[in-house]
């Protein structure tokens, strides 16, 4: 006759259940409700550490991308003001200016529609998820 052990999740121990004697059906279940509600809340904390760690790193490369973007601003601010004065050489100062701006306007939108592309699928709490569906299907296999 082979041992038989009983897990306890909340220390990761495996205790023997004993030779003869088993233990009542309301204690497995009583134990059960304890572990798959130790389990859930340590799901929780998982995927609120996660989101947490995806949503500091968001904020700082936001501040970075505005920084960086108000930088780019103003050198394209410097730049369209000489190719402005450039261009007035050859033709009126208003052409001039109109045509840059036509040209600006072309590349604005350009960019704009490119970050149409953006989506909240880098703050998914990916980890959790796989974690969460390991748990689901480890549990309906130990209860089959």
């Amino acid at each position: 006759m082979s041992q038989q052990y009983i897990g306890d999740l909340s220390t990761g121990t495996l205790q023997p259940t004993g030779d003869k004697s088993e233990r009542p059906v309301k204690e497995l279940l009583v134990e059960l409700w304890e572990n798959t509600e130790t389990l859930v809340r340590q799901e929780l904390k998982l995927a609120s550490a996660e989101i947490d760690e995806k949503v500091s790193k968001a904020k700082a490369d936001l501040v970075k991308a505005a920084i960086g973007g108000a930088m780019l601003y103003v050198g394209v601010l410097a730049l369209t003001a000489a190719v402005i004065l450039f261009l007035a050489k050859f033709v009126a100062p208003w052409v001039a200016a109109l045509l840059v701006a036509a040209v600006m306007v072309g590349v604005g939108y350009f960019l704009v529609q490119k970050a149409k592309e953006l989506n909240a699928k880098n703050l998914t709490p990916e980890r959790t998820i796989r974690s969460v569906r390991e748990d689901v299907h480890t549990f309906r296999e130990a209860t089959k």
